[in-house]
């Protein structure tokens, strides 16, 4: 089994006595792209700063290429950060900038401006290199501190949301070029956000936070389909919660009560009659029909309280009769008249068996 590039082994970080990670053990594969997705204040960003040296631990174990590195100063840790700010120099240009951390190691001059010259069009700067900083947009300055970054080619870069600055057009642009740079480079990448759309579409896997500890690590598809208690999946996309019970365990399947209606589930281990669940579908997974063209399986009931236009979809928000508001989203095809409700319409709600992922009621 290939050994992990970066190690934390029960680590703890305290801060006025308050833990931000607490007793905190995962790994990070070579060459993958880890996110660290959750709240803010979760512990995301003390987790790069302990890994490139900015702050100590009050107890574990950190270790990078499977050596301990917990009392080691930053310049001798094979790691670079691109931070929230940038942090670049403004009374440098973009050449001057790049090639600082090079100059303090004391490359060559014929060396240096080699590896300068192919950073910058590799993040496709090589135009701008004798621009002041001042003079650039706000994606082509993210993209000097990626090149002063990635310049001396670390073993890990890390990322703290380096796209919070951005608009949604040009966020998206850089999320697309950094995934590019990604696969190009080979570079294990630890990669902050708060923004579930930006990990989903960027990692090769996703460690999901919560008051210091993770809560579920996994591909963006384990994350989202197969999340493993509510946090993760009330955080990560929208999803409907129904309340449940289970009646009936035979041959690893269930038979459950769900909002007061008796339907067959998928089975999960440890689970037996009585037992209270969750029962959780995201809002393409449902099935819309109008109770006017007949329903044949079982299904909730529920009235059209608003709908949203989208484009491409059409997001419904259907009320149930105990008032509990379900969110569906409706997809467009060849009979586009099809999706067309009324105000307080009666619909039926159902989904395709199996699609379900099942809880333990946690409340």
């Amino acid at each position: 089994m290939t050994e992990p590039v970066v190690s934390f082994n029960r680590v703890t970080k305290r801060f006025k006595d308050l833990p931000a990670i607490d007793a905190l053990s995962f790994d990070v594969r070579p060459g993958e792209f880890l996110t660290l997705l959750g709240p803010s204040g979760c512990g995301k960003t003390t987790i790069l700063r302990l890994i490139a040296g900015l702050e100590a631990p009050d107890s574990g174990e950190i270790r990078i290429d499977g050596r301990r590195v917990d009392n080691m100063p930053p310049n001798r840790r094979d790691v670079n950060t691109v931070f929230q700010s940038y942090a670049l120099f403004p009374h440098m240009s973009v050449f001057q900038n790049v090639a600082f951390g090079l100059k303090m190691k004391r490359v060559p001059p014929d060396a240096l401006d080699q590896r300068v010259r192919a950073t910058l069009q590799m993040v496709q700067l090589e135009g701008l290199a004798e621009r002041r900083i001042h003079q650039l947009s706000g994606g082509q300055q993210q993209r000097v501190a990626v090149a002063r970054a990635i310049v001396n080619r670390p073993r890990v870069l890390l990322l703290d949301e380096p796209f919070s600055a951005l608009d949604a057009r040009l966020r998206k642009q850089m999320q697309l070029e950094m995934k590019r740079l990604h696969r190009r480079l080979g570079i294990t990448f630890i990669f902050v956000t708060h923004d579930q759309n930006e990990a989903i579409s960027m990692s090769d896997r996703i460690a999901v936070m919560d008051h210091g500890r993770i809560e579920q690590v996994g591909t963006p598809q384990q994350i989202y389909e197969e999340p493993e208690n509510l946090f993760v999946a009330r955080f990560v996309g929208e999803i409907n919660v129904f309340d449940g019970e289970v009646l009936q365990v035979a041959d690893g399947a269930l038979e459950g009560r769900v909002e007061g209606v008796v339907l067959k589930l998928p089975g999960r281990r440890g689970l037996k009659p009585g037992d209270r669940v969750k029962v959780l579908l995201r809002p393409e997974d449902l099935v819309v029909t109008k109770e006017a063209e007949g329903c044949d399986q079982p299904h909730l009931k529920g009235r059209v309280e608003e709908l949203i236009y989208k484009g491409t979809t059409v997001d419904l928000i259907i009320r149930l009769g105990d008032g509990k508001p379900v969110f569906a989203t409706e997809f467009f095809n060849e009979d586009a008249a099809s999706i067309s409700y009324q105000p307080d319409e009666p619909v039926c709600i159902s989904w395709v068996h199996g699609w379900e992922v099942i809880l333990p009621d946690e409340g």
